[in-house]
């Protein structure tokens, strides 16, 4: 398995969807082995429950599938440090954390 990264800093530094955080990163893993799955060992997205629940439903249910397709496990960093990166953070960030760990993509 290899393995990834990341965050999306939000209003502590720039927003950046998924595919800003992880697609030049993941086009240069996956350059080292062809076949091995990739994992994202620790991510998560701060900024308003809004936005963070936009970057969720966006990240796992667009672009994964099209941009990091050998992605199959996501590990959420959820924890509140420099920010509130939990999926509880607020009612629609958990709701579209969720709705994603529901979808047959996911909980399989």
């Amino acid at each position: 398995m290899l393995a990834l990264d990341g965050y999306n800093w939000a209003d502590l530094d720039v927003w950046q969807s998924w595919t800003q955080v992880f697609g030049r990163s993941y086009d240069k893993l996956c350059a080292l082995d062809a076949t091995k799955p990739v994992m994202i060992a620790e991510t998560a997205s701060g900024g308003s429950a809004r936005a963070k629940a936009a970057w969720i439903t966006s990240a796992f249910r667009k672009e994964i599938p099209r941009r990091t397709p050998r992605v199959s496990i996501v590990v959420w960093f959820n924890e509140k440090k420099e920010t509130d990166w939990r999926v509880q953070s607020s009612p629609a960030s958990l709701s579209a954390f969720q709705a994603v760990a529901a979808a047959p993509a996911w909980n399989g």
